[in-house]
């Protein structure tokens, strides 16, 4: 480990790998002629929250850069303005959720004052930080809209939609909730969030609700009463769509696909089964492999590594619940402080920070596939069954054999009748 001038800051090949909270906001803080690295910079103001709250974060590095520039050693034109005012407009840029609270609005206002009052030349660059903060906290703050159809009849994707172009509006509809979803939510959802004013992550709940809309709309349009004998079509459609979104790379959407397609309420559909295209089954079967969970999910992370490096797709989508996983488990492996002492253990918020940044890479992406707002706005307003439902309809379709599926269905007549959209699809 390098030595450096606070016994208490530990560092390894230049990288600071641990110290105290006093010590890394010291790492933070810029001056006149110091600024700190972009990935550290990056990595702290993730992960910082876990440990200490950022509105005191930014209440100490202003205090320090006042003492910086009162500083009788420092050349009389030299300032800690320029540096300072460009780390502000970084951390508005890169987490602006931070500034939704009214403590980190005037600490910033604040910032701001100080830098074009000792500094007039950095009065531009400060106006343009402002703007920014405005418009980030009114994208933050805008309700995504959920698109209406203008189609003026209802339209079977079945027949109206090639699963070609119904991949490629999955992939748009991923794309906009992923981009919805910022870091400190991720951090948030965790648990893990110190701050005084603990975040909302209702942007991954939204993202989570959509995965699980999908599933069920691709279990309900199997189980549609209007299908009779070309119910089998319906279900090879689907899994064509699971395959191209798999090559399109959108694994959520293919993931979810597949969650619709094994849903219990569909694999108990033996007849239905038989009849679907042998090789139709394969390619599934070939998928759910590469998806599948053995070895920590080495061939999809694989699959996902080719699709970032050889850059075949503008915009790649990861599964959102395995990401979410490998989050989860750095936080609960890895100590927040070195053992015995109060020092924060920062390698723990490298590797947090390295998650996010390819994270940053998916949100960057930029889908070329063909854009048709009216199929979406019927995917996501879809009616969907309930499990219960689901399962009406199922039985409609095929009686129960097994003792299993006979008990179950009994449960179900005699729990409730069924609901209204239930009895659509118990006709």
């Amino acid at each position: 480990m390098d030595d450096d001038d606070s016994l208490s800051k530990q560092f390894e090949n230049g990288k600071l790998i641990a110290g105290s909270v006093d010590d890394l906001i010291g790492h933070l803080t810029p001056t006149a002629e110091y600024y700190p690295p972009e990935d550290y910079l990056f990595a702290f103001l993730l992960t910082c929250r876990t440990f200490v709250d950022p509105a005191e974060v930014l209440t100490q590095v202003l205090e320090r850069c006042q003492v910086e520039q009162s500083n009788p050693d420092l050349p009389g034109s030299a300032t800690v303005a320029p540096h300072l005012s460009l780390l502000l407009l970084q951390w508005v840029e890169t987490f602006p959720c931070d500034f939704l609270r009214k403590c980190m609005i005037d600490k910033l206002h604040e910032g701001v004052r100080f830098c074009q009052d000792i500094d007039p030349s950095t009065a531009k660059g400060c106006e343009r930080l402002i703007r920014m903060l405005d418009n980030r906290l009114l994208d933050v703050k805008a309700k995504k809209k959920v698109p209406v159809s203008n189609y003026t009849q209802e339209i079977s994707f079945t027949r109206d939609v090639k699963p070609e172009l119904l991949a490629a509006q999955l992939t748009h509809i991923e794309l906009d909730f992923l981009n919805n979803i910022s870091f400190g939510e991720v951090i948030s959802m965790l648990g893990k969030d110190v701050s005084s004013e603990k975040g909302s992550w209702k942007n991954v709940e939204n993202y989570v609700k959509w995965f699980n809309h999908l599933s069920t709309f691709i279990t309900t349009e199997i189980l549609s009463p209007d299908l009779g004998s070309s119910r089998y079509l319906t279900m090879e459609y689907y899994m064509d769509v699971a395959v191209i979104c798999f090559q399109q790379g959108n694994f959520n959407s293919a993931m979810g696909v597949l969650a619709g397609l094994n849903q219990s309420s569909i694999t108990r559909l033996h007849k239905l089964r038989d009849r679907v295209d042998k090789s139709k089954v394969d390619h599934l079967q070939a998928l759910e492999d590469r998806m599948g969970l053995c070895g920590n999910f080495k061939e999809y992370r694989l699959d996902l590594r080719r699709a970032v490096t050889e850059h075949k797709h503008t915009c790649v989508i990861p599964i959102f619940s395995i990401l979410v996983k490998d989050v989860h488990t750095i936080s609960e492996v890895k100590k927040t402080k070195v053992e015995n002492t109060d020092l924060i253990n920062f390698e723990k918020c490298w590797e947090l920070a390295r998650q996010f940044e390819e994270f940053r890479q998916y949100q960057a992406g930029v889908c070329d596939l063909q854009s048709d707002g009216n199929i979406q706005a019927d995917i996501l307003t879809a009616d969907v069954l309930t499990e219960d439902g689901m399962f009406f309809a199922s039985y409609n379709i095929e009686e129960p054999v097994t003792e299993n599926d006979k008990k179950r269905y009994k449960t179900f007549l005699e729990k409730r009748p069924p609901t209204r959209m239930e009895s659509h699809f118990w006709a």
